[in-house]
């Protein structure tokens, strides 16, 4: 197996593996066993690119399904594949969603962070009301090249994260399962948890960031550019609204296993 390099994303942890020469022959089964021992939430494949760009991204979650995006994990590996000489500092990487432009940022000669376009969101359902266990739940559903649940909770450190996140998972609204967030609303800034689909509740989760932050700008709750934090760190998304595309930045770093 080619050597797999660990890095974390606003503490959104991976493994990434170099398959440019080749890909595993089951990399839904690698990414439980890594996931599992070591701790990670996700295996990112660094592939050759298909169509003109620098290299490819193939998500597994935890449990082994695939993913179409991962903001966190576009900015993971952005960074292996600079490192790893495979593109320079601005670079474009193709993912199932499309192919998504990221800037490594720097403090010196150390890339430390890197800012990643995640494509033109939508909003699905401004208003929805999900029924959960006897209860109504109302949510803003957005699409960001993979489906997000919006939940505008009063205090995140007390939401039912676990709970109502794993049942609005599977919720008959979402055939293919959605990631869930719970987001709190005040000074100025978010503070942001994700229930993701396929992993569980993750440190930080950056297309899950990036929903919130449309959701809270649909609402009127925010202000382009938008703070968020979470568990692991701090994450700012840029949205001008309309057919304009999201940006994401903030902090990656190399993980000594």
């Amino acid at each position: 197996m080619a050597e797999v390099s660990f890095y974390s994303a606003a503490g959104n942890r991976f493994a990434v593996l170099d398959a440019f020469e080749r890909e595993p022959a089951d990399p839904s089964g690698l990414a439980r066993e890594l996931c599992a021992r070591h701790g990670v939430d996700g295996l990112l494949l660094g592939a050759p690119p298909l169509a003109g760009g620098d290299c490819r991204m193939l998500v597994y979650n935890r449990d082994g399904s695939r993913a179409e995006a991962c903001g966190n994990g576009l900015r993971a590996l952005a960074r292996w594949a600079v490192e790893s000489e495979h593109a320079g500092d601005a670079l474009v990487i193709e993912t199932d969603a499309g192919p998504r432009r990221v800037t490594c940022l720097r403090h010196g000669k150390e890339i430390v962070g890197a800012r990643a376009e995640l494509g033109v969101p939508r909003v699905v359902e401004r208003e929805a009301v999900l029924e959960v266990d006897g209860r109504s739940l109302r949510a803003t559903l957005v699409d960001m090249g993979n489906p997000h649940c919006v939940l505008f909770v009063p205090e995140v450190g007390r939401a039912e994260v676990a709970g109502i996140g794993s049942a609005v998972e599977r919720h008959a609204r979402f055939p293919r399962r959605t990631n869930v967030s719970f987001v709190e609303a005040g000074g100025g800034r978010l503070l942001v948890r994700t229930w993701e689909r396929g992993v569980g509740e993750t440190a930080a989760c950056g297309t899950g960031v990036g929903a919130s932050a449309v959701a809270a700008l649909e609402h009127g709750l925010a202000r382009s550019p938008v703070e968020a934090d979470t568990r692991g760190g701090r994450l700012q998304v840029d949205w001008n609204g309309g057919a304009s595309v999201l940006t994401l930045a903030g902090p990656v770093e190399v993980l000594r296993d």
